[in-house]
């Protein structure tokens, strides 16, 4: 996929000023802060902009793909330490139905540049969006649902965030960077949800024990030319791996299986690791024989439901 033409146009705007060297040396500093799970600083200049131009189209595309797996309609969302309103901007792209967007983010630097972001987007909600500037844990205004994208691993203690969202709204996303950490800090907060009440949305099929020690998946974003040479790579693309949940207050139908590795794609048969109903992962091979299945299997990507 690809970041819509007015945020990419709204980045290039804001980043041309500056180097593609420059950005480069900036980009080595942020990827050494998630890497470590340290705060994002955007109260310096160069790391907002190589943000913007190396790590939020990233971070979009993961969002994106996460929230194509929300089955209920949104009209007022809260985007929580929403930076510059990365998850913002894919919530508008996908739903229709929003009516108002409440963000709430600590750093007023990364609001100031949400709110020059906002300005470019065709969605009036978004540039009428209102901004709050606190740290989380805190209030958390009432809404239908609430995404914490890349928010908990930044956080020392996470539990009380996620009992305060919980209370909140009807439906709690959560995404992490796909590393072992961020899956086990998804782990943590699936559990706390469940023992709340919760009921689960996505990506598991049960709300048994997770049989998966590192359950993550993978989106992938188109690169553009100063993006390649920030990242100083040659390919035309970039995978974004992450890991996540969506609990809900009210039952939604789960799938039978969901894939949870990349499909083994083989002449006559596609070989498949799923985590199933009954909250163990199985093995599957699927073969052309199978003619409506194989089909399916081989359409497949890591992350669907099957």
């Amino acid at each position: 996929m690809r970041l819509p033409d007015e945020l990419q146009s709204a980045i290039d705007q804001i980043v041309k000023k500056t180097s593609s060297k420059a950005l480069a040396k900036s980009r080595e500093e942020l990827t050494q802060d998630y890497r470590e799970g340290k705060v994002s600083s955007f109260d310096v200049e160069a790391k907002r902009l190589v943000y913007l131009a190396a790590r939020m189209p990233a971070t979009f595309a993961a969002v994106h793909k996460v929230l194509q797996n929300v089955p209920f309609p949104i009209e007022h969302l809260l985007d929580l330490g929403a930076g510059p309103g990365t998850a913002s901007w894919a919530a508008v792209d996908l739903f229709p139905s929003l009516k108002k967007i409440t963000l709430i983010e600590r750093s007023s630097e990364a609001i100031a540049l949400g709110k020059e972001l906002a300005r470019f987007s065709p969605s009036e909600v978004f540039q009428n969006a209102e901004w709050i500037q606190r740290s989380l844990p805190g209030l958390i205004p009432r809404a239908d649902a609430a995404i914490l994208s890349y928010v908990v691993n930044e956080m020392g203690n996470f539990e009380m965030l996620i009992k305060q969202c919980w209370e909140a709204v009807d439906m709690l996303i959560v995404i992490e960077p796909g590393t072992p950490k961020g899956a086990g800090h998804i782990r943590k907060v699936r559990q706390q949800l469940i023992d709340l009440g919760a009921y689960v949305v996505a990506p598991c099929p049960h709300s048994l024990a997770c049989p998966s020690d590192w359950c993550h998946f993978s989106a992938r974003i188109e690169r553009t030319r100063l993006h390649r040479q920030i990242k100083g790579g040659s390919l035309g693309h970039e995978d974004e791996k992450f890991s996540y949940f969506i609990a809900a207050k009210k039952e939604a139908p789960l799938y039978s299986n969901r894939i949870i590795r990349h499909p083994m794609k083989n002449s006559g048969h596609v070989r498949l690791t799923l985590c199933t109903q009954s909250g163990k992962l199985e093995e599957k091979t699927i073969t052309r024989s199978d003619k409506e299945s194989y089909r399916k299997a081989r359409d497949a990507e890591w992350g669907d439901p099957i």
